[in-house]
Order: C-alpha cells, then sequence, then structure tokens
C-alpha cells in the first residue's frame, strides 16, 4: 500500500502553513485468520465513522458493529445461519440502522436492525417468502434513514429456479415494516438486481439498478414508482451508485465488465452526457457515489487491469473544482481489494471502507481510509494511551454551525497560548487568544466575523492553537448561513 498501516491506532495530521489537503491514511479494523467480508461505513453527525462488516468467525457469518476505530466490535446477530451483506446508516440522534440478507431456515429474507434502545434489537424481518423457495442467493440491498429516523429499504428479491429478481421497496413510518412494494415487474427472465438508493430533500426515493446489461433509474416522486428509465450506454453495464443532489437532481455512477468507470446525472432536466472517469479494463467491483451538502459529488471504485497478476485497486475522484479531475489510485498492492463503502462528511472529506486480501483466499480483512486530518499518531509512538486523539484535545462544537461556536481545547501545563482563525487560503482573520493560561480545561466563543467584526461568509475555516514551546494543532470547521 501507499499509505502506512496502523492497525486500531488513530494519528493526528497537523496541518502544515499552507492548509494543504491531508493526505490519505489507512487503518486496519480486523486481523484474523477468518474471512471478514461487505464492509460498510457511515458518519454520526459529529462526523465520527462507523463500520459494519460480516464476520464467519464461529463457523458461520454475522453481522458485527464498530462504533470506535479502538473500540471492540459489537456482535449484532447471533444465529446458526449466515447473515450477509450489512448497509449501515446512522441517524442523526447517532443510532446504528442496519439492514442485511440473513437465512430464516428456508431461503434468504431481508432483516433489519438498530441499537435506539441502547442495544441491537432482534433482527427484524422485512421481506417474506411466499414460498419456501425464495432468495436462495443472497445480494447486498440499500438502506437510508431520513430525518425523521424512518428506515427506507430496496432489496433484490425472487426465486432462483425461474431466474427472475425484482427490486421491492419498504418502510416502518408507521412504527413498522408493512408490505413491500415491487418496483419491478420481470417475468420473462431478465432480472433486476443490486439496488442503490437516495432520498430526496422530501424524502422521496430514487433508486438505480441492473438488469444484466443495463442501469436503470426510477423514483415515486408522483406517489408511485415511475416506468424505468435506462440511463446506460453500452453493454453489460453494472454496480451502479446514486446520489441526489440538493435540487433534487440525481448523480449516477456505474461501472462496465472490462469496460471503465462511468458518470451520468439529470442536472439538465434528463440524462444525457455520460462521462468516462475511467478506462481500466478490470472495473468488476460496486462504484459508490455520495454528493455533498455542497452539491459536489464524490466516487470511488474498484480499477485495474487483468494479467499477471490481476490488480484491483481502490480509486477516487471528485468534481470539488468543478470537472472531475484524473482519478486517485489509493492502494497500491498485489492483494485483492473489494466491497468499498464510501461517506463525506461536513468538510468535504472523504471515508471509504474496503476489503483487502488475497484473491481467491478466505482471508479478507476490514480497512478504512480517510483523507481527514482526524486521524490518529504513528503507531510507532509508544506514548499512545487511550482514545485521546488531540495532544490539546482541540475541538469545536457544533460543525458546521450557523451563528457561533464553541473552540475547547486542554493544556496539561500553563503555557502561553495564541488561538487563531484562518481562511482556506492561510489568511489570518481573527485572533481568539493570546495569553498566558493555566494547566487545565479552556473554552472560547466564535462568532463568525473577522478581527474587524465583520461577518465572514460561509466556507471552510481553520482554527489553530500554538504554544511558546512551538507545539501547534490546527483544525477544519465549516459555516453554513
Amino acid at each position: 500500500m501507499q499509505f502506512k498501516k496502523m492497525s486500531l491506532l488513530l494519528s493526528l495530521i497537523l496541518i502544515p502553513a499552507s492548509f494543504a489537503t491531508a493526505d490519505w491514511q489507512s487503518f486496519q479494523l480486523t486481523d484474523n485468520s477468518y474471512a471478514e467480508s461487505m464492509s460498510s461505513v457511515d458518519l454520526d453527525s459529529s462526523d465520527n465513522p462507523h463500520f459494519a462488516w460480516c464476520s464467519n468467525n464461529d463457523g458461520d457469518y454475522d453481522i458485527y458493529y464498530l462504533s470506535e476505530i479502538t473500540g471492540t466490535p459489537v456482535k449484532v446477530t447471533d444465529n446458526n445461519t449466515n447473515d450477509l451483506y450489512p448497509r449501515l446508516r446512522i441517524d442523526q440522534a447517532g443510532n446504528a440502522h442496519i439492514a442485511f440478507k440473513g437465512h430464516d431456515g428456508h431461503d434468504y429474507e431481508e432483516f433489519y436492525v438498530n441499537n435506539i434502545s441502547g442495544q441491537f434489537c432482534d433482527p427484524i424481518q422485512v421481506s417474506f417468502t411466499e414460498t419456501d423457495v425464495g432468495v436462495f442467493v443472497p445480494e447486498h440491498s440499500c438502506l437510508s434513514i431520513d430525518p425523521a429516523g424512518v428506515a427506507h429499504i430496496a432489496y433484490k428479491y425472487g426465486y432462483y429456479e425461474y431466474g427472475n429478481w425484482d427490486i421491492y421497496y419498504v418502510n416502518n413510518e408507521s412504527g413498522s415494516f408493512g408490505s413491500s412494494t415491487r418496483i419491478t415487474d420481470e417475468t420473462g427472465g431478465k432480472s433486476y438486481v443490486r439496488p442503490s438508493m437516495a432520498l430526496d430533500n422530501d424524502n422521496f426515493i430514487h433508486t438505480v439498478f441492473e438488469n444484466g446489461a443495463d442501469i436503470l433509474y426510477t423514483n415515486n416522486v408522483a406517489g408511485t414508482f415511475d416506468s424505468l428509465t435506462t440511463v446506460s450506454a453500452g453493454t453489460i453495464c453494472w454496480h451502479s451508485s446514486v446520489g441526489i443532489d440538493s435540487s433534487s437532481k440525481v448523480h449516477i455512477s456505474y461501472s462496465k465488465y472490462h469496460g471503465g468507470a462511468y458518470y451520468i446525472n439529470n442536472v439538465n432536466g434528463s440524462f444525457d452526457t455520460t462521462l468516462v472517469l475511467s478506462t481500466a479494463n478490470s472495473i468488476n467491483e460496486i462504484t459508490a457515489l455520495v454528493v455533498d451538502h455542497l452539491d459536489n459529488v464524490h466516487v470511488a471504485y474498484i480499477g485495474g487491469n487483468f494479467g499477471t497478476p490481476n490488480t484491483h485497486e481502490l480509486y477516487y475522484v471528485n468534481n470539488c473544482t468543478g470537472s472531475f479531475e484524473v482519478p486517485e489510485q489509493i492502494t497500491f498492492n498485489s492483494e485483492h481489494t473489494a466491497d468499498i463503502s464510501l461517506s463525506i462528511d461536513s468538510v468535504c472529506a472523504c471515508h471509504i471502507a474496503f476489503l483487502e486480501g488475497f484473491y481467491g483466499s478466505n482471508d479478507y480483512e476490514v480497512w478504512y481510509c480517510t483523507n481527514s486530518e482526524f486521524v490518529g499518531i504513528s503507531s510507532d509512538d509508544a506514548s499512545y494511551a487511550g482514545n485521546n486523539h488531540s495532544s490539546f484535545s482541540l475541538q469545536n462544537h457544533p460543525n458546521p454551525f450557523d451563528l457561533t461556536t464553541t473552540i475547547s481545547y486542554q493544556l496539561s501545563v500553563n503555557a502561553n497560548v495564541t488561538l487563531s482563525i484562518y481562511n482556506i487560503l492561510g489568511q489570518k482573520l481573527r485572533t481568539l487568544v493570546n495569553e498566558n493560561e493555566p494547566a487545565g480545561y479552556h473554552s472560547v466563543f466564535w462568532n463568525g466575523t473577522d478581527e474587524n467584526n465583520q461577518p465572514v461568509p460561509s466556507g471552510v475555516y481553520f482554527y489553530q492553537l500554538t504554544t511558546e514551546s512551538g507545539l501547534s494543532e490546527t483544525k477544519r470547521m465549516m459555516i453554513l448561513k
């Protein structure tokens, strides 16, 4: 790998004077001799990453959940059958919601759990097979949580012996999951699989999936799901992902078998021009797309080439500068990277969970990588002791904020301290603290104004704490007005 492995340790990236974007760093979340699979990541309101995956440590697969990188995974399910393909979402209160495929003794059904009560509830069956012959080929579903905490799930379901699969949708808006809505109706042997879903500002459902050849899109904005729209170009298109911007416009990524990664949107009213993100010929994995709160589009995907050896590496690209640039290769190794999941935080930094292992082996591990500066200490720093990720415990809350935010920090000794605010160009806007302070906890308000008490515009800003001894720490915050 290009980045340094830091198994379960956090390290702080100090921003230099130029306030350059942080480099990618990686964390190995598991290190076992058995197989982990199907990783998923989401962020809470404080931009802390949470993870879910499945592991066969006791002979069958169970779902695991991790809320702190340095914490201990929680075993969510403990059955004698396989629980697979978890999809994790964190609601605004910080509760975890997970949808997954579980075996009910006859076939695979869709299940759902949450930890709203403090511990994970017993699995709730969401889908119901009409006969004992149902989904024998499990596959990932998709899960979204709206601002009211309602869970929305789209999943593949069908009958194995007929070779027909359809996409279904269900929610628990009434307090429990009712009957699922059948989005597709295929009886001619063509199956719909691998759904991806996003909610718009009015909580309408937008979903994409594939049928073995094309990527198709539909929504329920009109009250029911519309007829299907084909958005892909060419043959054998798959592994799509959908995101919605602040204007409820749809953004989709997908890949082609031996044919690269692609992006399309309907910003101009219809799906028109397809943009090629990559021409690598071994993109056979899920693409992951997220639209951030500034309407930038972020895409992660697996790229590489078939050959000797095969290469399956993690790539990332965004259009934060106005257009998509050259994709950034994140992993560099001869192993197999798979099962990616992507989240974007409030300051537009990227968080990716993925699997890494030897192709064809039964020993994959769960990894997490990020280009946020909120990452831990070097693994060879023997002074690491617990979850204090910062020498000053420097942080601000809320972040993002509108009117005011509180910046807090803790000093271990008396020190001459300077706390200053900078813009994204590195220009100092205001000094909040410049004095000798005693050891202990301190906090100061910032009302989003410069030295002349003039309000600064919405955007990303940096606050930097320095001492006379040369210690310095910088963190990001965002104003949204």
